[in-house]
């Protein structure tokens, strides 16, 4: 599916209340708990994540739901927020109804200096 039919008349960017917002901090403490899923670019989870977090770009959603199950624990990282958001609202119309999201995405981490791998 093209991105531009992806995003074609739908709300993708609000956040769905099904979402909350996450401190780097927040994240970081929580790492080992939750899968930490980043819907960015191949190229920019290489340039540097999160440990243990794994890549399915935005509009792999379907593989999300197919690998980990909606009851799965999910912190859903991007680059600002707003890609999280958007897989966010896909995946909770999946039936998700518990997800985290990094606020202010891979930047606002980085502000903080939280180590990231590569």
């Amino acid at each position: 599916m093209s991105i531009k039919n992806y995003f074609r008349g739908s709300d993708y960017f609000n956040q769905p209340d099904e979402l909350k917002n996450l401190s780097p901090e927040e994240v970081y403490k929580m790492i080992d708990e939750y899968k930490i899923i980043d819907v960015r670019t191949k190229f920019e989870y290489k340039r540097g994540h999160i440990k243990n977090a794994v890549n399915y770009k935005l509009g792999s959603e379907k593989n999300i739901v197919d690998n980990f199950g909606t009851d799965a624990k999910i912190i859903l990282i991007c680059k600002t927020g707003h890609r999280s958001r958007a897989a966010a609202n896909r995946l909770v119309r999946s039936g998700y109804k518990n997800l985290y999201h990094l606020e202010g995405g891979m930047n606002n981490w980085r502000r903080n200096k939280l180590p990231e791998e590569k």
